[in-house]
């Protein structure tokens, strides 16, 4: 499956589930099992809402804007080092109820990337570092800026889910990946302009989070 083309109001990766829910819901309504029947509609109600998959637009049309690559609230802005380079760490933490669909910040070729899987600790736990489930992309522009994206897990039993390809181009606010809970940092080049502070709100494909120098 190619994300890009995954355009339905509801993501294909949660068709299956959400039809096994909805088998065994229809099955406990049908057999007067009340309380089954809850629990199964509760949890078909909660797969659409982590499923669903809206489209975005931005009415911001310049080259050197960065969007939002993930729905949260913004909730730290910092000076980082790099690879011996400074750069600017701006983290959004995803809830469940946020979009998961993860989105191109910008027109961009994929350095690369890769995944780490694990497990889902609390970001909390001093373990969550090294253990949790995490994967790294690296973009560039046209111009040559780079911007890193880390995005980990959070107590969450989705997993992280990355569909790229090394020298992919990707169009602005185009689907790449998928998170239902968790942290998202996005490393900047040190000269970018930001258009966001702590407690903002962002939306992935539309929000504006900087611009390029």
């Amino acid at each position: 499956m190619i994300i890009e083309n995954d355009t339905f109001i509801l993501s294909k990766r949660g068709w299956l589930p959400l039809m096994l829910v909805a088998v065994f819901f229809l099955f406990f309504t049908m057999t007067t099992l009340h309380l089954l029947q809850f629990i199964c509609g509760a949890l078909l109600i909660a797969l659409l809402l982590i499923y669903r998959n809206p489209e975005r637009t931005t009415s911001i049309n310049e080259s050197n804007t960065i969007l939002s690559c993930v729905d949260g609230v913004v909730l730290s802005i910092e000076e980082s080092l790099i690879d011996e380079k400074i750069m600017k760490k701006v983290t959004v933490l995803n809830g469940l109820w946020d979009v998961s669909m993860l989105r191109a910040p910008f027109n961009a070729v994929v350095n690369g990337y890769k995944i780490r899987h694990g497990v889902s600790l609390p970001l909390y736990s001093p373990l969550s570092e090294t253990l949790n489930e995490k994967a790294v992309l690296s973009f560039r522009t046209i111009s040559g800026d780079e911007v890193l994206i880390e995005h980990m897990s959070d107590q969450s039993c989705f997993s992280i889910e990355i569909e790229a390809q090394t020298e992919q181009k990707m169009k602005e606010g185009c689907r790449y990946g998928f998170l239902a809970k968790g942290r998202t940092t996005l490393y900047l080049p040190n000269d970018a302009t930001m258009s966001i502070h702590p407690g903002s709100n962002v939306r992935a494909g539309e929000s504006v989070i900087a611009q390029f120098a």
